[in-house]
């Protein structure tokens, strides 16, 4: 009882911390915001060891041939820097981002790109976003909303109910649809049955019962998802990220790549053809900035992650 007791104090002391980062990033600004929670992104980076080995093993395997092996170190502070950020991008977009001021700050789809989107809605053809741990991606729904494409986004709860409800809030304000990870399974069939458009993050490692492929040129194993659900419903593809410009609360939508779904119809395995190209969709996005990538996340799998690790130390002691 004690042990609940104390969770419980923890976890209102932390919703009530939350509140007043709000309510002083309001009053002091974004730049002011970005600043004192980058300083802190980077201090905590470096004491945090395991983490920091994890992510320059995995971005010196994957970036190899395309990041010098000297600048990964940088880089992959960086990209927990931007990780920290994804928490302030959540407590300014709760002031910032709304239905008259969200274009300011940037986030529009290509016109080509959304007038397509917006046609094939309007026809009722079926479309999947498919998204990655890139960039704030947390606020990716907000733009996708404000840009008419109103979807149904797959969501893992957060642990604290209290700031899970908070981040569904921010994040839905653009009229899209946040469907729990428990709840995915039966929403996201009726939403593409009906001709809607559903948002996931398909940047997973699969341990068991995964399609093999390669993601930058790793091995890893993926959800076939995607690809069913793109079989199943004749849905078109659309690979896109959200990316921040500069150090701020600026950001822009890219698109790497739009299947139409009459381009894999004759396909031999239309899983597996949709999988491969989505994975090169992601890749290509990862490589825009890799600075803004998740390299602490253990992509390929927590073996291969060790491994990676383990031949990192090896070399450096070489």
């Amino acid at each position: 009882m004690v042990a609940r007791g104390l969770i419980r104090a923890v976890v209102w002391l932390g919703n009530v911390h939350r509140r007043a980062l709000g309510v002083y990033f309001s009053i002091l600004g974004p730049d002011v915001a970005y600043a004192v929670t980058g300083w802190l992104g980077r201090a905590l980076y470096r004491l945090l060891d395991p983490l920091r080995m994890q992510s320059e093993a995995q971005g010196r395997a994957a970036l190899a041939g395309r990041v010098p092996r000297d600048e990964v170190p940088t880089m992959a502070e960086r990209a927990f820097v931007h990780r920290v950020w994804n928490v302030t991008d959540l407590l300014l977009a709760d002031r910032l981002l709304h239905p008259g001021t969200w274009s300011r700050y940037g986030g529009r789809i290509a016109e080509r790109h959304r007038r397509r989107l917006v046609e094939a809605l309007e026809r009722k053809q079926p479309v999947i976003l498919v998204t990655g741990y890139y960039g704030p991606f947390d606020l990716l729904p907000v733009f996708l909303g404000f840009n008419g494409i109103r979807a149904g986004v797959v969501y893992r709860r957060h642990g604290n109910a209290a700031f899970d409800e908070y981040r569904r809030r921010v994040r839905s304000r653009g009229g899209c649809e946040l469907i729990p990870l428990e709840r995915a399974g039966q929403r996201l069939g009726e939403i593409l049955a009906g001709g809607g458009a559903v948002a996931i993050v398909a940047d997973h490692h699969v341990q068991r019962g995964g399609l093999a492929a390669t993601f930058l040129g790793l091995p890893t194993k993926v959800m076939r998802s995607v690809g069913l659900l793109a079989w199943r419903y004749d849905a078109d593809i659309v690979v896109a990220g959200l990316r921040r410009v500069g150090e701020g609360f600026r950001f822009e939508i890219i698109v790497t790549d739009i299947m139409d779904h009459s381009e894999w119809a004759e396909a031999d395995d239309p899983v597996a053809y949709v999988t491969q190209r989505y994975l090169r969709g992601l890749e290509a996005l990862v490589l825009g900035d890799p600075s803004q990538y998740l390299w602490g996340y253990a992509r390929w799998g927590r073996d291969v992650a060790l491994e990676l690790m383990a031949g990192d130390a090896t070399t450096d002691e070489g």
